[in-house]
């Protein structure tokens, strides 16, 4: 590095000086001190993106108390850079919630926000914004809000750059999210996602219980429960899981029927998802309110008219289903042809 600066290949010395402080392990103090003492004479020459990736990781190297600070000047050097403003930006308000200054990030992801919208097309930064703003969602216990950022988070990263512990930690955390957030009924972008594969050693039971909810299984849920019931967030929202794992039965029971055979009697929808005959209708209102399902319900035949179901991302064995009901279709459309077809000639004569 001391050639490259010497014969002022900023460039070359850019990449060398990147590969090094990401190359460690360096003695503690190291980083902060090759910053104060050689990148700050000339960082003016850095590209402010790499700037702001040397930055990030000195940061780290630097004592906890003076974190902010450090990157709060650091940002005045790239403040021209919408990308590097809004990775440093992101790692100054997740120290800000770690310091407990919750409130104060509110307003830094609104910021954020706009920066990262303008931006346009969906870039490497927009992983730390939707890394900020899920752990910001994660500390409110908005489980809605930190499930959405937090796919949209893993969409904008290589999984390869997150540990064995680091992959356990977010699919544990998202799994739990999407179970306990009232406005996920969707299910199958998780189960497809590749992070789900490191809780199948770790943890099996919660992938088995995003399975069951998937299908809507109550008897699975209730099978899992003394495994489910020693996590205290699941534990302490036990009728709201029972409530969901309910509307999403009534929800796979619409699907695989046919769509010319959706009246369902009420002892039938009963018997899928576990409830008295006299909960069924207060189950069709909730899930009509949730715009899960459309239909109508018959109180005086106790008879459900389901007419629409709420799209969802699919597993192998709904997508078999889905298959084997277009099959019939097309075989009921060949037979109605063919039925045609011997009349023609019947009506041509008269």
């Amino acid at each position: 590095m001391e050639d490259y600066y010497n014969r002022k290949l900023w460039h070359q010395l850019t990449l060398a000086l990147l590969k090094y402080v990401k190359t460690g392990p360096h003695n503690p103090g190291h980083l902060s001190e090759v910053h104060k003492t050689f990148v700050s004479d000339f960082d003016h020459r850095i590209s402010s993106l790499a700037l702001s990736s040397i930055g990030l990781i000195v940061a780290e190297d630097i004592p906890t108390g003076e974190r902010i600070e450090f990157l709060e000047s650091l940002l005045k050097k790239v403040s021209n850079h919408p990308e590097a403003k809004i990775k440093i930006m992101a790692k100054i308000g997740s120290l800000k919630i770690d310091q407990g200054q919750v409130e104060e990030v509110q307003e830094l992801i609104k910021t954020l926000e706009e920066l990262v919208n303008n931006l346009g097309e969906v870039t490497p930064v927009h992983g730390s914004f939707y890394e900020l703003s899920a752990k910001y969602y994660k500390v409110k216990g908005d489980y809605n809000s930190f499930y959405r950022d937090s796919l949209r988070y893993l969409g904008c990263i290589d999984l390869d750059d997150l540990t064995s512990k680091q992959k356990q930690e977010h699919a544990f955390h998202i799994g739990l999210s999407a179970l306990l957030g009232d406005k996920v009924y969707n299910f199958g972008e998780l189960l497809a996602h590749p992070l789900l594969e490191s809780l199948k050693i770790a943890c099996p039971w919660i992938v088995e219980l995003l399975l069951a909810f998937n299908r809507g299984d109550m008897n699975k849920l209730e099978q899992l429960q003394p495994q489910w019931s020693q996590q205290p967030d699941l534990a302490r929202n036990e009728v709201a899981l029972k409530q969901k794992c309910a509307l999403l039965g009534l929800m796979e029971l619409t699907f695989n029927r046919a769509s010319s055979s959706r009246s369902i009697p009420f002892s039938e929808v009963a018997a899928a998802v576990k409830l008295p005959v006299d909960e069924v209708e207060l189950l069709v209102m909730k899930a009509i309110s949730l715009n899960l399902v459309r239909g109508s319900i018959d109180e005086c035949d106790k008879v459900v008219n389901l007419t629409w179901v709420q799209p969802r991302v699919l597993d192998l064995s709904q997508i078999k289903e889905m298959n084997k009901r277009i099959m019939e279709w097309a075989e009921s459309v060949e037979k109605t042809v063919q039925d045609v077809e011997r009349q023609i000639p019947e009506l041509l004569c008269n």
